[in-house]
């Protein structure tokens, strides 16, 4: 079984897979520098319930061209599409489109920020469980760990019913830098404190959905048109 069928296998079994190092070290390091010049500060909990400023940066197609290579990287659009349009799935099924990007930030877990409550990105008013509409992505520019504030998950839960429970039992997706987790967008997860003093936990954001649905946030939005022109086939694809 290649990369990108086991991908998609553990995504349909657990809820996520995680792909190591899907960028290069010199990509990686280009991707740090470009996210630092983005991010700017917002309010967010800290551990001792005071605010602390937390950092994050939205609609990322509009500010910039230096992710578009990842959000069409080849192996992660392989699996999303393999979980969102896989032929004859489902009546959910559109054979003319591949997934499309709802949204891409940056988003950064600052030291001494507290959890984000379990959750789930698909909320749409189809009750659970149901086929895939959401695969969404965090590609980890910083380690993620239990001291850094990694992603939180419940393994399973893409295919329970009922509403989300803030004290299920989880695990945490650990991982090292240039890699990436994708998940269906109906497991259960948040993000868990972040212990450190000194260490960020810096993720680039990417989440798709069903070429048919609404996008979250209409990433092509704000694109200049000769922008637009001179974009690779790859990356109007999921746009």
């Amino acid at each position: 079984m290649n990369t990108t069928d086991q991908a998609i296998q553990e995504i349909e079994d657990v809820g996520y897979t995680i792909i190591p190092e899907i960028i290069s070290p010199s990509r990686l390091i280009q991707a740090q520098q470009d996210a630092e010049k983005l991010l700017h500060t917002i309010p967010a909990e800290g551990l001792n319930g005071t605010r602390i400023d937390g950092r994050m940066c939205k609609g990322l197609f509009a500010k910039t061209r230096e992710f578009d290579d990842i959000a069409a990287n080849a192996t992660v659009t392989a699996i999303v599409n393999g979980i969102l349009h896989p032929h004859g799935r489902s009546a959910y099924y559109s054979p003319k489109q591949g997934a499309q990007l709802g949204t891409a930030m940056i988003k950064d877990v600052q030291p001494g920020e507290d959890i984000r409550a379990l959750h789930r990105d698909d909320n749409y008013p189809i009750p659970h469980p149901h086929p895939p509409l959401i695969v969404n992505s965090l590609l980890a520019l910083d380690p993620f760990n239990d001291e850094t504030g990694g992603t939180w998950v419940v393994p399973g839960s893409h295919t329970w019913s009922g509403q989300v429970s803030t004290t299920a039992e989880h695990v945490t997706v650990i991982m090292e830098p240039g890699s990436i987790v994708l998940f269906n967008g109906a497991l259960w997860h948040g993000h868990g404190p972040n212990y450190t003093t000194d260490q960020a936990r810096r993720a680039l954001n990417l989440l798709y959905n069903c070429s048919w649905l609404r996008p979250w946030e209409g990433e092509h939005l704000g694109i200049p048109e000769n922008e637009w022109d001179s974009l690779p086939p790859a990356v109007k694809a999921i746009l």
